[in-house]
């Protein structure tokens, strides 16, 4: 095991993980139902980088199981690199793909509650029709896949500023 120090980072042409370009933000949105009643055990998980402007965002769906929360969907928003469905031949999905795109409940359930661990990280994936242009955008992708009214009313992160809006 070794340190991942500045130099260590920098040899394996990655950011050390205390450095600021590694920096994530989270937000986590409790839901309700239409009176406004808080929907107990289901949520809503965006994360970004702080450094990097319409990039690898990720938005997941969660449901509590037990005492742990367990990532039933994702949407993973202009990822750095393709996305291997391991399973493409089973599922008759693409065997890869190349930016934005849905891990569906329904697709990885087929696989089993082991899909929906850690360690398997919901495999099946199918891609988006279209990119999204802006942070707005994606949150009207996971407004619509997830049929929450009032998830575009989300305040952007603060890097957005310069972006469109």
């Amino acid at each position: 095991m070794t340190r991942n120090t500045r130099a260590n980072a920098a040899k394996a042409g990655v950011k050390p993980f205390w450095s600021k370009e590694a920096e994530r933000m989270e937000t986590i949105v409790q839901l309700a139902d239409v009176d406004g009643v808080s929907l107990e055990g289901a949520r809503v998980r965006i994360m970004a980088w702080s450094q990097l402007p319409l990039a690898d965002i990720t938005m997941t769906f969660e449901v509590l199981d037990g005492d742990r929360w367990v990532c039933i969907s994702r949407i993973d928003f202009l990822p750095p690199g393709p996305h291997p469905n391991v399973h493409w031949k089973q599922f008759n999905l693409e065997p890869s793909i190349n930016g934005s795109h849905i891990h569906t409940c329904k697709d990885n359930g087929r696989l089993g509650l082991d899909a929906f661990t850690p360690r398997r990280n919901l495999p099946n994936a199918v891609p988006l029709s279209e990119e999204p242009l802006s942070f707005r955008d994606m949150l009207a992708v996971a407004a619509n896949f997830y049929n929450i009214d009032g998830l575009g009313d989300i305040t952007p992160p603060e890097w957005n500023e310069s972006l469109s809006w």
